[in-house]
């Protein structure tokens, strides 16, 4: 159940800690209508309350949950600070109301452990230690200090405590207080905190499954394209020798003619070159490599695909190179981010790599207009573009490949104008000499 007009999930589905907050009010409208029953039944017996000052706690917390409610309405998000308040909150006009209705000896003093449960399912730990903590303080000051009510005394005695001490009955209650919160702190939070750790899991299993699917889908309608295309491309390759042939007495076209040769030429290199990676016999293969010597191999393929985009590289680190594990896949994912870059920016593109002595990291820089932020939630996980002709798989794709060789990417809008894109990625060998920092010097050196 939900407090009525604040469910509105139209567009996306509400967070957890606002739904939280709205369980959190239907608890207190539930606690405030049992109250409301027992005021009227004290007044119906004629019992002396002290009616005034209980009537208006009570009419103050409503207050507040109405203010609640308007809250809600206009600021949906809810912080786990702001979640603690609420409970603390309940915990302190609970103390109050019992302290004008009988202290400890109330029946309504074990709701205690109503916040504290809360607190242990939703919170973080520390917090839930704080409202246990607190809840027991509250619990303390009403042993000793509260308006009595004879109709909780016990029918020997004339007051709940004798000397000043609290009788058995209520200390036992007291004890069974504290013993009750211990385990419900310690015992719910680890409870709570594995459930949460298993739904991260499963929601990154379903995601990751969600991908394989759209790169399964993607990598079949590959194969007939790559076969479709074999056709058109040989005959434009002929078309082209043949205006060669009748247009050698113009310079410029044929310039034109031979940059078009050039283009068909890597096109039909690329669409061997993915027949072969997709050979069952040749899928997996792995082989080691220099840093240096693999960024050459992959601007190498990358110049002949995008020769007119101006590339500045710099290597970083120095000393002896390491050894990193490569294949076809890892090459194809980083040149597909080169492309992504110069396309967002023709003017030119920055790339620079270092590395430690646990990884290496390669970091592409653009000048463009930057990744528009709802795109970037989801770049990488699903099939979504920043641009007006783009199809949106390159970069599942590339991060798929990437992450199936033991690295992470990572997309960021530069503070000054276009996107940064770093690539991390383990190496075989650790160098002694060289320095655990640089790779986050490159970083800074970068976005600098």
């Amino acid at each position: 159940m939900q407090v009525p007009g604040l469910a509105d999930t139209r567009f996306f589905p509400l967070a957890a800690a606002q739904l939280n907050l709205q369980r959190l009010l239907l608890i207190r409208l539930i606690v405030f209508l049992c109250q409301l029953m027992a005021l009227a039944a004290a007044w119906l017996l004629d019992y002396s309350l002290e009616f005034a000052p209980i009537i208006t706690v009570m009419g103050f917390i409503l207050i507040i949950n109405a203010w609640v409610v308007f809250r809600l309405l206009h600021q949906p998000m809810v912080s786990d600070q702001e979640f603690l308040l609420h409970l603390l909150f309940d915990v302190l006009g609970l103390s109050v109301l019992l302290y004008f209705g009988g202290g400890a000896s109330n029946p309504f003093v074990s709701f205690f452990l109503v916040p504290v449960t809360i607190s242990a399912a939703i919170l973080p730990w520390t917090y839930t230690w704080a409202v246990a903590g607190i809840s027991l303080a509250c619990y303390t000051f009403l042993l000793f200090f509260y308006r009595p009510l004879s109709i909780l005394m016990p029918a020997d005695m004339d007051m709940s405590r004798m000397g000043g001490v609290p009788n058995l009955h209520i200390i036992g209650m007291w004890c069974n207080f504290i013993v009750s919160a211990a385990l419900i702190t310690y015992f719910v939070v680890k409870m709570a905190a594995e459930i949460r750790s298993q739904d991260i899991k499963l929601n990154d299993y379903r995601e990751e499954n969600m991908r394989n699917e759209q790169i399964l889908a993607v990598a079949t309608q590959a194969a007939g394209t790559a076969h479709e295309l074999g056709t058109p491309l040989n005959t434009m390759t002929i078309l082209v020798k043949e205006m060669a042939d009748d247009y050698q007495q113009n310079p410029a076209l044929l310039k034109d003619i031979a940059t078009l040769e050039m283009q068909l030429v890597s096109c039909k290199k690329s669409l061997q070159e993915m027949v072969k990676r997709a050979d069952l016999r040749n899928a997996g293969m792995v082989r080691q490599s220099a840093i240096p010597e693999f960024i050459e191999q992959i601007l190498e393929q990358w110049s002949l695909l995008r020769p007119e985009v101006r590339l500045h590289q710099e290597i970083i680190a120095t000393g002896e190179s390491p050894l990193i594990n490569v294949d076809s896949t890892l090459q194809q994912a980083i040149v597909n981010i080169l492309n992504n870059a110069a396309d967002a920016s023709p003017e030119g593109i920055d790339m620079t790599v270092d590395w430690n002595a646990e990884s290496w990291i390669l970091t592409v820089r653009d000048y463009g207009e930057g990744v528009n932020e709802d795109v970037l939630a989801y770049l990488g996980s699903e099939i979504v573009s920043n641009k007006e002709k783009g199809m949106g798989v390159g970069m599942i794709l590339s991060q798929a490949s990437i992450e199936r060789m033991g690295g992470k990417v990572s997309i960021s809008s530069h503070s000054e104008r276009g996107t940064l894109t770093h690539i991390r990625l383990p190496i075989l060998h650790n160098i002694s000499h060289v320095s655990d920092q640089p790779t986050e010097q490159a970083l800074e050196q970068t976005e600098e």
